[in-house]
């Protein structure tokens, strides 16, 4: 390195203007943030979800014992952001919980969030984008995990909520990705499944919202028993069984219409491919 370069980086004042200038993104993104959300919930929420449509949600109740940090709400995926904006709605609006605590945060596909303005828009709301080892652009492939995408995904969890989509598109069917497993082995979250059910017949047209009178439900269940599987050391078999186990809560129904069997001492209750 040049001595100019030590020099510019050692200065005091360089640093303190960095740190001002990070300070002062932060509070923009902030700010942003809570006009996104509070938006959405005025001009958009209430009057959609409420007088147009009806949301029937269950489970919600739950929400206030759990921790405000190290959450992870595990949700089937019909909509590239519909589901999101309701349990956004169903924990901002509906329980009155501060906009900062908890921080709930959702994850996309990293192409997802670039396909227009608009969605772009939205990530300010708290969306955490990491990059598909399995999919891009309704393709399939088979490229390298995406490292730091996953490190994003980790942080959001550990600083706050997190709605995490396992199974990584809103194609109907689509298995459950064994990532997620690895994920909660090493962030040791409080795993809670989140069932949504109607959001795809909220689609007008694609991934655009407009129909009206329809009925969707979003059902939050009891979080997952993980002690013992966080207390051994991590195995294929190990992270399987958590995720059959999840399947049961938020898979999507048989090839035979018939719904993935459920257990009774919990809380109970196509649009184009992500």
């Amino acid at each position: 390195m040049t001595d100019e370069f030590l020099t510019l980086f050692g200065d005091p004042a360089w640093a303190d203007a960095r740190a001002v200038s990070t300070i002062k993104q932060k509070f923009f993104d902030r700010w942003i943030r809570h006009g996104i959300i509070a938006g959405l919930g005025v001009g958009f929420t209430v009057p959609y979800f409420r007088l147009l449509n009806r949301v029937h949600v269950k489970g919600d109740r739950l929400l206030h014992r759990l921790p405000k940090k190290n959450v992870v709400f595990l949700s089937n995926h019909q909509t590239y952001f519909m589901e999101a904006i309701a349990f956004f709605d169903v924990v901002y609006v509906r329980r009155g919980f501060p906009l900062e605590n908890p921080f709930l945060r959702f994850s996309a596909a990293e192409e997802t969030m670039k396909k227009n303005f608009l969605i772009s828009f939205l990530k300010k709301a708290g969306g955490v984008t990491l990059k598909r080892s399995f999919r891009e652009g309704g393709v399939t492939i088979n490229r390298a995990v995406d490292v730091e995408g996953a490190s994003r995904v980790e942080e959001a969890i550990a600083s706050g909520w997190l709605l995490h989509f396992p199974a990584g598109t809103t194609q109907h069917g689509a298995p459950l990705r064994p990532g997620v497993a690895q994920i909660l082995h090493r962030t040791r979250a409080l795993a809670v499944p989140v069932r949504v059910d109607g959001f795809r017949d909220l689609l007008l047209h694609r991934q655009l919202p407009g129909r009206v009178f329809q009925k969707c439900s979003l059902t939050i269940h009891s979080p997952l028993e993980l002690e013992k599987f966080y207390a051994a050391p991590y195995t294929r078999e190990a992270g399987q069984q958590v995720l059959e186990e999840l399947a049961r809560y938020i898979g999507d129904p048989d090839d035979h219409g018939s719904p993935h069997e459920r257990p009774h001492h919990r809380h109970q209750s196509q649009s184009p491919d992500k």
